[in-house]
């Protein structure tokens, strides 16, 4: 028999799931508390024994999904031969629309880019740390002798907001109802187009 604090955490592991399936599909507007306990076949007060609102739940989605790309690349990155493979390693996983590498929503182009802004308005920390992780990068490749010296935070910051750019431009002008592999695949070869040029104008001659 589960206890009290086990059916606690399986109800509200049931509410995240329906949560983040609507906000993939609806956006953050669009979520409301209401549609999320019909899904879960609860009534809309008793969301509130688990979470205060509709903020804190969201927050808890976008947060998780932060900490799992985080997780992500740093085990993916652990095996880069250098600071380009690390970089593309970065893209590939942060421009994924992947709610978890265990699990894939269809989500909509809409709520993509309404997510993307709600975070960069709502979780600086989040965009400040995405940088770090470049700098990082760009700072190592410096250290081994792989990059000339250069401005690592001014770099990373034109990665962001280039990637930011092109994520509104070929995701606003998609005519598909969610985004798929191969809308995935145009944005990511996109970006990745544009790390090279960045990282052979700041790599290190021979």
């Amino acid at each position: 028999m589960k206890s009290v604090s086990e059916k606690y955490e399986i109800k509200k592991e049931q509410i995240l799931e329906a949560a983040s399936e609507l906000l993939a599909y609806y956006g953050y507007e669009k979520t409301t508390l209401d549609d999320i306990a019909n899904k879960v076949g609860v009534k809309k007060n008793s969301i509130y024994y688990y979470f205060d609102s509709k903020e804190e739940l969201i927050n808890e989605i976008i947060t998780r999904i932060f900490e799992s790309k985080v997780k992500l690349f740093e085990e993916k990155s652990a095996a880069a031969k250098n600071s380009l493979e690390k970089l593309k390693i970065f893209i590939s996983v942060f421009v994924s629309h992947k709610y978890s590498e265990e699990k894939t929503y269809n989500i909509t182009p809409s709520a993509y880019l309404e997510i993307s802004k709600v975070v960069e308005k709502s979780f600086e920390q989040y965009v400040v740390e995405a940088e770090n992780l470049i700098r990082e990068v760009l700072n190592e490749g410096k250290r081994k002798g792989e990059l000339r010296n250069h401005n690592a935070k001014e770099v990373a910051r034109i990665i962001l907001e280039f990637t930011k750019a092109l994520e509104l431009m070929t995701y606003s002008n998609s005519e598909t109802k969610f985004i798929d592999s191969n809308l995935q695949s145009e944005l990511e070869g996109k970006v990745l187009q544009f790390i090279e040029l960045i990282y052979h104008g700041i790599k290190k001659s021979n």
